[in-house]
């Protein structure tokens, strides 16, 4: 809502935008703000809002196997960016995968959010063992140390029960795998694609042999 010298304008509701999370409310009332001072209309924003799907490796929606529903955070490169996506998810049941290449940065209060928010802590990379002594201080019980990022979506897939989501946000740089972060969450799209297709084969034929 727009409320501006004793006039109030209806723009949206935020249950109508396709992006989520606090961090994103923030981002659409700011936009909101600039594109009435610039003189854009209420139905053309009102359009935008409600048809913008957001921007690739930021909490990006994958696919759903098996009711389980998989999200792309690559762009994540620090606990500040993680946390933030793990608050976007209320209800919690979060398995995800973090790590890579260390920037040092404080972990403590990304812990305390995970041991409220996370079933299983999937982590990989240089910062693997740094993290996973954080996790422990912190009374995080399950955690999963892995080798290669194949193995870590690989891992989630046969770790997620309905009602989890799967969250690649890594609160790391990639340069200990990959070339920058969107080649990290391009990777993971495809490992993602790759599984939902072996899954539904799976299931097919499940279906013809009975």
């Amino acid at each position: 809502v727009i409320n501006w010298k004793g006039k109030k304008h209806l723009v949206c509701h935020k249950d109508e935008l396709k992006v989520f999370g606090g961090h994103n409310e923030e981002n659409v009332l700011a936009a909101i703000a600039c594109g009435f001072f610039a003189g854009v209309t209420l139905p053309d924003m009102r359009k935008v809002l409600t048809s913008f799907a957001g921007v690739e490796h930021r909490l990006e929606y994958v696919t759903t196997i098996n009711k389980v529903p998989y999200y792309n955070d690559s762009k994540a490169t620090n606990p500040d960016s993680t946390i933030k996506a793990l608050e976007a998810f209320p209800h919690g049941h979060i398995i995800l995968i973090a790590g890579g290449r260390d920037k040092k940065t404080d972990i403590v209060p990304l812990m305390h959010l995970i041991r409220q928010k996370v079933d299983e802590l999937i982590l990989l990379g240089e910062a693997k063992d740094r993290f996973e002594e954080a996790a422990h201080e912190a009374a995080i019980r399950n955690v999963i140390i892995v080798q290669t990022f194949k193995e870590a979506v690989e891992k989630a897939y046969k770790l997620a029960r309905e009602p989890q989501v799967v969250l690649l946000s890594p609160a790391c740089a990639s340069f200990d795998m990959f070339a920058n972060f969107p080649a990290r969450g391009k990777a993971f799209k495809e490992l993602v694609a790759q599984i939902a297709a072996e899954d539904g084969n799976k299931h097919k034929e499940g279906i013809e042999g009975k």
